[in-house]
């Protein structure tokens, strides 16, 4: 009879054993199944937060540090234009294009990217390329046209009234008008 007995403990051992591994198992698949319904309700409410953020991140061009600058200036009173590349303001890096022209007041944006800025602006008067060639008493002189048409010295020269054809002499009394120092040395040489 032990030896039923001990069968019998053993059957009921094994049986609730697997009872219990059963219970353990469904238990388990339940708590999956609550972690991923909480999961999911998790990820649901993510999404929904998503949808209200606002992103910060700005996507309107800026000028780089190493963008080309150059200022371009029209001249009324000879229509010449006037084009200089310069170094690049620190002021402007990093500027957006609303910021470049609230910075430049009285200049236009003629072409913006990150690469490149020309700003242009209208001037009242003459640009800078503007000379007169004159006889004053004996000698030659060259005298720069100002922006408002005044005549500043802007060289002296060693031609004597002298050793020039009358013709000459008539057309330097009045003066004559040359643009640009390259055609400027040229005509200095015609009198040489």
């Amino acid at each position: 009879m032990r030896k039923e007995y001990i069968y019998i403990v053993i059957l009921i051992l094994s049986v609730a054993g697997m009872i219990g591994g059963i219970v353990s198992l469904l238990n388990l698949s339940r708590d999956t199944r609550d972690a991923k319904v909480t999961t999911n309700q998790v990820q649901m409410h993510n999404i929904g937060e998503t949808e209200n953020t606002v992103t910060t991140a700005s996507s309107e061009e800026k000028v780089s540090p190493n963008a080309a600058f150059a200022l371009k200036k029209y001249y009324d009173e000879c229509s010449h234009f006037d084009y200089e590349e310069v170094e690049l303001p620190k002021e402007l890096v990093n500027l957006t294009e609303e910021e470049v022209q609230d910075f430049y007041t009285g200049w236009e944006i003629e072409e913006f990217s990150k690469d490149k800025l020309v700003l242009t602006k209208e001037v009242n008067g003459y640009c800078n390329q503007h000379f007169i060639i004159k006889l004053d008493d004996s000698m030659v002189n060259v005298y720069r046209v100002g922006t408002m048409g005044e005549l500043n010295e802007y060289k002296t020269t060693d031609i004597s009234k002298d050793y020039l054809p009358e013709e000459d002499i008539e057309k330097l009394e009045v003066g004559i008008p040359i643009y640009g120092e390259g055609k400027l040395g040229a005509a200095l040489e015609d009198y040489e």
